[in-house]
């Protein structure tokens, strides 16, 4: 005999489903929005540095496009977070492993813009390996195919940023910005919008 679920039983399960159906679609939504943002700003600093455009563009590419960016980040991530008050398991798993890898790409980017360790023009590269390590663990953990592909995906670019580590690899890692994350991430946006 199956016994009755109580109504605050239903609520939890009704909760925990909206969970899992809500972040995936905030993280795709992320992805596609930042993608878009550091697209943007790689081509705006490519173009001004190849065609000498007298525009200060850490102040007017960067620190507008990514201050801004990131407050709207902020806001809309506390408003979701707020009404979802437990993330499940994979969930917290993934968004640590994405923190992660932004976490080691800004110290990489403090590294060889303030102390001028290395080239600023392997930032791409080594953007496009961290960006295909949280691709792979993301496949494993969401059992998501498309993100394995991915992950390849990005080592490959990576493998090609790494051979011209000059203004060339900005136009480049915004291509590959496009091709490997504003796409996937606009097609799993749209088929989620079709699906509800």
């Amino acid at each position: 005999m199956q016994k009755s679920s109580s109504p605050q039983e239903v609520a939890e399960l009704e909760l925990a489903l909206e969970k899992s159906r809500q972040t995936p679609g905030f993280r795709a939504g992320l992805a596609f929005f930042w993608g878009l943002i550091m697209a943007k700003c790689l081509l705006a600093q490519w173009s001004a540095t190849v065609y000498q455009i007298p525009i200060n563009t850490g102040l007017y590419v960067w620190a507008l496009s990514v201050g801004g960016s990131g407050a709207l980040t902020l806001i809309y991530a506390f408003i979701l977070f707020r009404e979802l008050p437990r993330m499940p398991l994979h969930g917290r798993i993934v968004s640590a492993t994405w923190l992660g890898c932004g976490a080691g790409f800004v110290v990489l980017a403090v590294v060889a813009v303030a102390y001028g360790t290395f080239s600023i023009f392997l930032l791409p590269a080594l953007a496009a390996v961290l960006l295909g390590v949280g691709c792979h663990i993301h496949s494993v953990v969401t059992r998501q195919r498309l993100f394995k592909f991915l992950a390849f995906g990005w080592w490959l670019a990576a493998l090609g940023l790494f051979t011209q580590p000059n203004i060339n690899s900005l136009a480049w890692m915004a291509l590959s910005l496009a091709g490997l994350v504003v796409l996937p991430s606009g097609w799993m946006l749209f088929s989620r919008r079709k699906a509800d």
